[in-house]
């Protein structure tokens, strides 16, 4: 009984092995892929920034330094984010959600008459810069995620393949060893017997 119950756990731990494997497999790919639309979503958000910053410039060059500062003053608002939890592949992951950022001149407050081209320019660049940084903090919060989740399931199945399945496979041999040896005690006192007691 003690044999066949360390069997049936060494058959569990090596299918319990070979399904976290699996496991990994699939968020690996998931990993990669997300990856990818990071990597994009950085190179957009480089672009952006850049974009935001060389309008900045020529509206400061227009506008002068406190012009901008009464725009940005007057523009001011807070952003309501919302991080949400949602399971991809069962595991919880935050989301970042946020209301569309880039506003027309006169939601902006103040006058639209008395603000440059290029200072609505610049907010709008900057506006459009922060929707694209939120959509990548989203994306990287879910790609950190499952780098954790890779991590702790190639743990899970280093323990299995390298502690757990060598010690059970040690036992089940100890237990045949030990089952073995009181065979042959057996099948010798089995021959003594029939030497003692002839039919």
């Amino acid at each position: 009984m003690g044999l066949l119950e360390v069997r049936a756990r060494l058959g569990l731990a090596g299918k319990g092995a070979r399904l976290l494997r699996g496991k990994r497999e699939v968020l690996a790919g998931e990993f990669f892929r997300l990856m990818r639309e990071v990597v994009e979503g950085r190179e957009r958000l480089d672009a952006a920034l850049l974009a935001a910053g060389r309008a900045l410039v020529v509206a400061r060059a227009r506008e002068g330094r406190a012009g901008i500062e009464s725009l940005a003053a007057a523009g001011a608002r807070e952003v309501p984010v919302v991080v949400a939890h949602r399971r991809v592949w069962g595991l919880p992951v935050p989301r970042i959600e946020a209301p569309r950022l880039v506003r027309g001149p006169a939601a902006r407050g103040g006058s639209p008459a008395g603000v440059s081209p290029s200072a609505l320019d610049a907010a709008r660049r900057h506006e459009e810069a922060l929707e694209v940084l939120l959509a990548i903090a989203s994306r990287e919060l879910h790609l950190r995620r499952l780098g954790e989740e890779i991590r702790d399931t190639s743990r899970r199945i280093n323990a299995l393949e390298q502690l757990l399945v060598p010690r059970l496979s040690r036992e089940a041999a100890r237990v045949e060893a030990v089952l073995d040896e009181r065979a042959r005690e057996d099948a010798v006192r089995l021959k003594r017997f029939r030497k003692l007691h002839p039919r």
